[in-house]
Order: structure tokens, then C-alpha cells, then sequence
């Protein structure tokens, strides 16, 4: 008791200005007393000077209620109590008031400036939880971990002196005052260390304070470990999707080609003798169709792990547009057959620095694509058109056109239309196309016909190589 005494006093600063506001409580209230001496009796002014005392305590602190008290005393036997203008007293009862009026003072204004300080403490409190309710909605709205760990640095700087630095699960952690575990649901997810103001000590409340921001950037560190985990999560899933879908393809496009083949040889070696020229012919058209089938496909894999990899060699030189739209239709006319094809490569186009056999492959690619998605009676239109940067190939079908949410996923790695899952493919295509388009600088795009009536495909070739 007598320690929490020694304690409040001490933790009461003298204030020159607050003890001259006790002063002039004092002389307020004596002079009402001077002014009407006939009405107004010695008791009355105890009762008057206590007031003053607990006003003084309340506002001004314990050394302004003290001073208040003993200038009351001693202003009220001075002046109110016989004899008049002097410290002397005649009668027991004058000895009762004084004694009761200083035992009062010093109670009331112990008690008075306790009360001060109960309510200064509960507006701190009220605003240091308003300001941590501040820091957790701030918390809530931060992305990644750095964000969060800045803006646990800057809040403790902000209401405790001294310096916080936080460090991730796993890292060294410098000695320091005050070490702190930061953790959420039980694991650890980092360490906070503060390092007090030169010359100052952690009080207990700023200890309990920077306790309570520890538990709220652990929540916040732990929100964002939970978040990193879920999205690694989501990307070994997309990865395991992916590998399935490639292991799927691979199973389905590498076994009917080669269970075609074995077929076929089969067919061949038991039954030579007993087929015609044409039947053998047949058989043997037959296998070499699935046989380049199958040698597309591997290509493909190669090429897709190739730009994967950066490791596609661009060799430029010069090249007529007119024959290279040639030779990817003479490659892909047996898939086109029976369609109607239409060219319209006017004369005169400059030549373009590409690689011919990369650009011949990617529009391979999208005549390919046609002859999947199209009917045999589509008509499918190769034109070029030229401009101050570079060269335009568009092709267009007659067919169905592109599914609405799929005009932006066509060149997605193994990504197929569902109207396409009947046949062969593995949905590399389009994206080794737009690959190799885009290792020579020129941009690739598909979008359905303003007439609605198909899809086309717009390729674009700098002039230069570095342009776009």
C-alpha cells in the first residue's frame, strides 16, 4: 500500500502553472468570503475551500489540490476565524474546523486527483484500443507479407519509442531487449525484436502494448503464410492437372497412331500374298498417314518444350510471302480436302525476315485447325495485305466459329474446344504457333467474323525483327 503511495506521488509532476491555478481557486474563494462576511460563516468557507480543493485536484493534478489545501487553511484562520489577521486560535470548536477542513483537503484531494488519474488512464486505454482496432483493419487489408511486416514496424514506432524490426520464420535473429515469438494457430510464423529509445526503459504498459501488436502481425504473418500455402497449393494442383492432361494426350495420340501401324505391317506380313496392288496400297497409305501422324505429334512435343526452354533459333533471311503461304497449304491440303480453299496474296507484297520453316509451321498449325473444326463444305480464305511496319496473313473459315469464352484461351497449352475433344489432338498447336510468331517479333490473334459466319486468324510480321 505504502509503495502504490510512494509510486502515484511520484508519478505526479510539479506544475508551476497548475499550482498558480490553486492559487487563484484559493483567492476566489476567499475574496467571496471578504465580500459578504455578514451571511456567509467560517463553517460555510470549509465547505467552499473543499470545493476549490477537489477542482484543483481534478483538473490541475495532487500538487495544485495540496497547495490549494494548505492556502485554504491557512486563509481561512487568517482571515475568517477570531482573531481576525492572524494565525492564533481562541476556541476548540475554531480547532475542530481547521483540523476537520486540512484532514478533508488533503483526503479530497488525494482522492480527487486518483480519480484524475483513473480517467486519464481510460482514455489512453480507450485510444490505444481504438488505434489497434485501427492497425488490425489495416492488417486485414494488406496483400503480401512484406506489406504486413511494414506496416507492423510502422504502427510500434508509432506508439511506443524505440525500433521494431521483424524477421521471417527461419531467419537469425540478432539479440535484442525484447524478443517476441509471433504465432498463428500454434506454429511459428516469424520474430519480432524492439530496441527502446536511448535512455528509456519499457514500461509494463508498453510492454503489454507491443505484446498485443506481436499477437495481431502474428494473426496477419500467419493470414499470409495460410495464403502463400493455398496458392502453391493451387499451382501443384493447375501442374498435376496439367501433367495429366499431357499424359493423357500422350497416351491417346501415341496409341492409336502406332496400334494403326502395327496394323497395318500386321496385315501386311500375314496376308501379302492375298491382297491386291490396290489393297496394299491402301494398307500402306494407311500406315504412313498415321506414321506422320505420329511424327507430328513428337515434333510438337519437342517444339513446345523448346520455347519452353528459350531455346528456339530464329534464323531470318529474306522470303516471299506468296510462296510460304504456298508451301503450308501444299503441306496441309490432304487434312483440308474436300474444302474450298481461297488465296488472295496480291503481287508485290516486300519480302519479310523470317524463319521459313518456324512461320511455315505456325501457319500449318492454324490450317490444321480449320480442317478440325470446319465441315467439308467450308470454304477457308488465305489473304495478305501489307502496311508501313510489316505484313498481314489472315485466315478464315466458313464454320462454326469460336466458342464466345474461348477467343482469348485458344492458344493455351493443351487447352482444346469442346466441340474438338472427338478428335485427335493434344491442343499444343496453337500455342507452338503463337510461340514461333512471337520469336520473330510479330504479334497473333483469333476472333470470330464481324458477319458471324467463322473464325479467323491474324498474323503479324515486322518488317524488322525488333518491332512489334
Amino acid at each position: 500500500m505504502l509503495n502504490r503511495a510512494r509510486a502515484f506521488i511520484a508519478a505526479e509532476r510539479l506544475r508551476p502553472l497548475h499550482c498558480l491555478y490553486g492559487l487563484l481557486l484559493t483567492v476566489l474563494v476567499t475574496g467571496f468570503g471578504a465580500l459578504a462576511p455578514s451571511y456567509i460563516r467560517p463553517t460555510h468557507l470549509a465547505l467552499m475551500y473543499l470545493l476549490a480543493v477537489a477542482v484543483a485536484a481534478i483538473n490541475f493534478g495532487l500538487w495544485a489540490a495540496l497547495l490549494t489545501a494548505v492556502l485554504s487553511v491557512g486563509a481561512l484562520d487568517y482571515f475568517f476565524i477570531q482573531p481576525i489577521y492572524s494565525f492564533q486560535v481562541n476556541t476548540p470548536q475554531d480547532v475542530l474546523l481547521l483540523a476537520f477542513l486540512t484532514v478533508g483537503a488533503v483526503i479530497a484531494s488525494g482522492l480527487a486527483a486518483k480519480l484524475r488519474e483513473h480517467v486519464a488512464i481510460a482514455e489512453h486505454n480507450a485510444a490505444t484500443t481504438a488505434a489497434l482496432y485501427r492497425f488490425a483493419s489495416r492488417l486485414a487489408g494488406t496483400v503480401t507479407r512484406e506489406e504486413a511486416m511494414a506496416a507492423v514496424v510502422e504502427q510500434v514506432a508509432a506508439m511506443v519509442p524505440g525500433e521494431a524490426t521483424l524477421f521471417a520464420a527461419g531467419d537469425v535473429v540478432p539479440p535484442a531487449p525484447l524478443t517476441l515469438l509471433l504465432r498463428a494457430a500454434g506454429e511459428n510464423v516469424g520474430t519480432m525484436t524492439f530496441i527502446p529509445r536511448s535512455g528509456s526503459e519499457l514500461s509494463f504498459g508498453d510492454r503489454r502494448l507491443i505484446e498485443a501488436l506481436a499477437e495481431l502481425a502474428g494473426i496477419a504473418l500467419g493470414r499470409q503464410v495460410l495464403a502463400d500455402r493455398l496458392a502453391q497449393t493451387s499451382i501443384e494442383r493447375e501442374a498435376d492437372r496439367l501433367r495429366s492432361a499431357l499424359l493423357n494426350s500422350i497416351a491417346h495420340d501415341l496409341t492409336a497412331p502406332i496400334a494403326s501401324v502395327a496394323t497395318a505391317l500386321t496385315s501386311l506380313a500375314g496376308s501379302y500374298d492375298t491382297y491386291d496392288d490396290a489393297t496394299r496400297r491402301e494398307v500402306i497409305g494407311e500406315a504412313e498417314r498415321e506414321a506422320q501422324r505420329l511424327h507430328q505429334f513428337s515434333a510438337n512435343l519437342i517444339y513446345i518444350a523448346r520455347l519452353e526452354a528459350g531455346a528456339i533459333d530464329v534464323r531470318r533471311e529474306p522470303t516471299d510471302i506468296g510462296e510460304l503461304v504456298a508451301r503450308a497449304l501444299a503441306r496441309a491440303r490432304p487434312l483440308l480436302a474436300p474444302r474450298n480453299i481461297a488465296i488472295d496474296i496480291p503481287p508485290g507484297l516486300p519480302d519479310v525476315p523470317v524463319d521459313f520453316a518456324l512461320v511455315e509451321q505456325a501457319l500449318f498449325h492454324i490450317l490444321e485447325n480449320a480442317g478440325k473444326y470446319t465441315p467439308p463444305t467450308a470454304t477457308i480464305r488465305v489473304t495478305g495485305e501489307a502496311d508501313a511496319r510489316g505484313v498481314v496473313i489472315r485466315i478464315a473459315d466458313d464454320g462454326p466459329g469460336l466458342p464466345p469464352g474461348d477467343v482469348d484461351r485458344v492458344f493455351t497449352k493443351f487447352y482444346r474446344a469442346p466441340s474438338a475433344m472427338r478428335s485427335a489432338g493434344t491442343g499444343l498447336g496453337l500455342a507452338i504457333c503463337r510461340g514461333f510468331i512471337e520469336a520473330h517479333g510479330g504479334t497473333i490473334a483469333a476472333a470470330n467474323r464481324k458477319d458471324g459466319t467463322g473464325a479467323v486468324f491474324s498474323i503479324f510480321l515486322p518488317l524488322s525483327g525488333a518491332e512489334k
